[in-house]
């Protein structure tokens, strides 16, 4: 009794492999997920741009992934022709469509990267500009500027701001504060803007506490750019965190003048 091992009908690759597609356009967007993570840490702006330039070219996988690229000698599973009235492209999804999808998810992502791009010149313009003014003003051991992990943070020392134990701004801190607001007016991001005090009571009419004394010269400082410069109030947060954030000892007289101060936070990720 002869066996006869049936033939398996003939197939094509080409919808085999419309998965690929798909995968393409997953690899895409986790690709696009750990670029934005990595713009909110420290970035290089010349990787950016090499980030950013290499999404002007088309994936090589996607010509090979649609089945149009050159046959291989032998292979055959590319020449089979369709039946005459046979739609090229016999999916409910054509392949023209996903081909579009694929290029407009280019296009969102180099607009993404842009954008990101630009606010990092801003922020370094913020950089730039504090550290100067703390230079110009012998003020680099107490107005700090440094990258955290909330965003850009800007410690300005109390005797750069207000009279002691006063929320009135000095001149020193309305010149400060009018040649920073055009740098925040450019970026976004939102605000928060902490009170710091010491440890040394405080209770008069107008501050019964530090807590109110710490709240009001955070809220000082956002109303003026504000009412001055005309930054939008709803990136702005206040905080009076009063003399419970120390960042040295209330023992000494360095420590305490330390701990007298306004830290403005341009967050990153809110």
């Amino acid at each position: 009794m002869n066996h006869h091992t049936p033939r398996r009908a003939p197939f094509s690759r080409e919808p085999q492999l419309r998965w690929l597609i798909t995968f393409a356009d997953l690899m895409m967007i986790v690709l696009v997920t750990f670029v934005l993570l990595y713009s909110y840490s420290e970035i290089d702006i010349e990787k950016f741009h090499s980030v950013l330039d290499s999404f002007n070219k088309r994936l090589p996988m996607e010509e090979e992934s649609l089945g149009r690229g050159p046959a291989s000698p032998g292979d055959d599973t590319n020449l089979s022709t369709p039946d005459q009235g046979q739609e090229e492209y016999p999916d409910e999804q054509t392949y023209p469509e996903e081909e579009e999808q694929t290029i407009d998810l280019d296009q969102d992502l180099q607009e993404q990267l842009a954008d990101l791009l630009a606010r990092e010149e801003h922020m370094k313009a913020v950089l730039e500009y504090v550290q100067d003014f703390a230079h110009e003003h012998q003020l680099e051991q107490e107005l700090i500027v440094k990258r955290t992990g909330r965003g850009i943070e800007l410690v300005l020392p109390e005797v750069m701001l207000f009279p002691s134990g006063q929320a009135d701004l000095l001149e020193e801190a309305v010149l400060f504060l009018d040649n920073l607001a055009p740098l925040l007016q450019d970026i976004p991001n939102l605000i928060e803007v902490e009170g710091h005090t010491d440890n040394r009571p405080i209770a008069n009419v107008r501050f019964p506490s530090n807590w109110e004394l710490s709240t009001a010269r955070a809220t000082q400082v956002i109303r003026y750019l504000i009412e001055e410069h005309h930054l939008d109030p709803q990136r702005f947060k206040a905080v009076g965190y009063g003399e419970y954030h120390p960042v040295a000892s209330n023992d000494t007289e360095e420590g305490r003048r330390q701990n007298r101060r306004v830290v403005m936070v341009i967050l990153f990720n809110e």
